[in-house]
């Protein structure tokens, strides 16, 4: 919605510097004008169509201040993708009937809060109430807690990694770097460690931490690239992530199981076992397309990865295998589809969407391709996550 407003503004200004080149007397000045217009008005087009902005700017414009670093895509020949949705997802579950529920960012309170929905009654809960925008909810496996990114008790609008119960009880946060900004967390299977990006080292970069405070946060990726947008696979083998090692966003994975530890047995300085960090910690890119990929998702049974991807010159939702093959595009709209999540066990997958020129929560069908409108609101519900 933020993008169309912008976009109306400087077409309007346009209108007003094209005017004054027009009736203006002096040459000079009229020139100058004409090419303030020209300017405007594509600066207007590049906002309203999307293409300027990247998933990463829509979160940080949206809740914080967060710098944003995209580097020059580098074209690739291969991984392409099927040009019409067609579901192909493995996961099968007896019924696909509408139930669990919905965590996700919402501004029906004014600002970016934590709200919970009932998907079989549509009753919402609000779970935070800051003045500060909170974002990215994602539930704890076993679904008793939620992690999130806020920018509360920090200044200029740096966002932190919060816990707190499904309730909304018992807010706390996770780690207190109050310069640098921290977002997309992940849970471990075990409830036990959560990673999630942060630029404390003056970067992107993916690191973990133990949700009890039992031992200091780990950097995990230690790379020179940006690492951001992890997420833990359902059976506790792998980290998939994307990066821009490879010259523009893919998606990465690696073992986080052998990474974890190695950055473990590195960190004690008191341990007589050789660190084979480098080496355990080494990435398999799963996606190589000249468009950025984004928000990498596990299927519940790990088989298959759901993401969003900025090709054919939009966002969309895709799906691939768990090794990268057989690439598949899930949604077709004119619209941006972001930020997908797993639901109803493995047989549908929720998302946001701009469509009607406002964010709301959408879920798609597997099975049968059909899409349903979740929630239906005049401001941004986002970034959502599903437990049953």
């Amino acid at each position: 919605m933020t993008n169309v407003i912008v976009a109306a503004v400087l077409f309007v200004l346009g209108i007003g510097t094209l005017g004054a080149a027009i009736f203006g007397k002096l040459r000079t000045r009229r020139l100058i004008l004409l090419a303030v217009t020209g300017i405007l008005w594509i600066i207007a087009a590049i906002i309203f169509v999307g293409f300027g902005t990247s998933p990463m700017t829509d979160l940080t414009a949206a809740a914080t201040e967060t710098p944003t670093l995209t580097p020059e895509p580098e074209p690739s020949p291969t991984a392409q993708s099927s040009p019409t949705p067609a579901p192909t997802a493995t996961a099968t579950v007896a019924s696909t009937a509408l139930s669990g529920r919905l965590v996700f960012a919402s501004q029906r309170s004014g600002n970016f809060d934590i709200w919970d929905m009932d998907l079989e009654t549509e009753d919402f809960s609000q779970l935070t109430r800051d003045t500060a925008n909170d974002v990215e909810p994602v539930y704890s496996p076993d679904g008793t807690m939620v992690a999130f990114s806020s920018s509360r008790d920090v200044s200029g609008g740096i966002n932190e990694i919060w816990v707190m119960n499904a309730d909304g009880s018992d807010q706390r946060k996770l780690v207190d770097w109050p310069d640098s900004y921290e977002w997309g967390a992940t849970w471990s299977p075990d409830n036990e460690w959560i990673i999630f990006t942060t630029t404390k080292d003056f970067n992107y970069e993916i690191y973990a931490v133990p949700v009890d405070d039992s031992a200091d946060p780990i950097n995990i990726s230690q790379a020179e690239s940006l690492e951001s947008y992890p997420d833990w696979s359902p059976d506790g083998r792998w980290l998939a992530f994307v990066s821009d090692r490879g010259g523009n966003w893919d998606i990465w994975k690696l073992d986080i199981e052998a990474c974890l530890q190695a950055r473990l047995s590195e960190a004690d300085e008191e341990s007589d076992q050789e660190s084979n960090a480098e080496e355990a910690c080494e990435a398999t890119k799963l996606t190589d397309n000249e468009d950025d990929d984004f928000f990498p998702r596990w299927s519940p049974d790990s088989s298959q990865i759901a993401f969003e991807s900025r090709r054919f010159a939009n966002r969309d939702i895709y799906v691939m295998d768990a090794d990268g093959g057989n690439p598949t595009r899930l949604t077709d709209d004119v619209a941006r589809d972001s930020t997908p999540i797993w639901a109803l066990d493995g047989a549908a997958i929720i998302f946001s969407s701009e469509r009607k020129y406002d964010w709301n929560m959408y879920i798609l069908y597997l099975d049968s391709g059909e899409e349903e409108q979740l929630t239906n609101f005049e401001g941004e519900d986002r970034f959502g996550d599903w437990k049953p």
